[in-house]
């Protein structure tokens, strides 16, 4: 339904020189390319989406594309100057319904993906990526439908407050 690009640099990204590349259903990148423009601010997310999803992601995107639709089994990367930067999934061949993330078998079909507040790099190792566990991966699977994080990156990682005496030695 969407994908975001979030911009960790510290400056202003000029998207003219990086595009989405999309795979469906396995081969090779890529099968199909959007070109992208514009400027994205530093801690920006841009936002590419397909124009029959659901309002709350029509309001917050910045530009429509048809291959903005996902089934699971289709890759997705974002590429800089023709090669590629970033990839959800990998080419190859088709990998039946979805790849699995994070310990959750066929994540990337029927369920939102949301990079780890950690991450602020792309990585084109879908296997490093995807990882084996909750602990190992870059991603968090959440529902299918769940857009609570939309729009939004936060990096650093904001940590959970600790209550109550942290002083060992008392």
């Amino acid at each position: 339904k969407y994908i975001e690009i979030y911009n960790a640099t510290g400056s202003s990204v000029d998207l003219s020189s990086y595009a989405m590349w999309k795979i469906t259903n396995g081969g090779s990148w890529p099968e199909y390319t959007l070109s992208l423009s514009g400027l994205l601010a530093s801690n920006g997310v841009y936002i590419i989406y397909h124009g029959s999803s659901n309002p709350t992601i029509v309001a917050a995107g910045d530009i429509t594309w048809s291959q903005a639709s996902f089934n699971g089994d289709d890759a997705i990367g974002l590429a800089k100057n023709g090669v590629l930067i970033d990839a959800v999934g990998e080419d190859g061949p088709d990998p039946g319904s979805g790849w699995d993330v994070a310990g959750t078998t066929d994540a990337t079909k029927d369920h939102t993906l949301v990079r780890k507040c950690s991450v602020i790099a792309g990585n084109t190792d879908w296997n490093l990526s995807a990882g084996t566990d909750a602990l190992n991966s870059e991603w968090v699977v959440l529902s299918q439908n769940d857009w609570s994080d939309i729009g939004q990156h936060t990096s650093p990682c904001q940590s959970a407050p600790v209550y109550g005496c942290t002083d060992s030695n008392s």
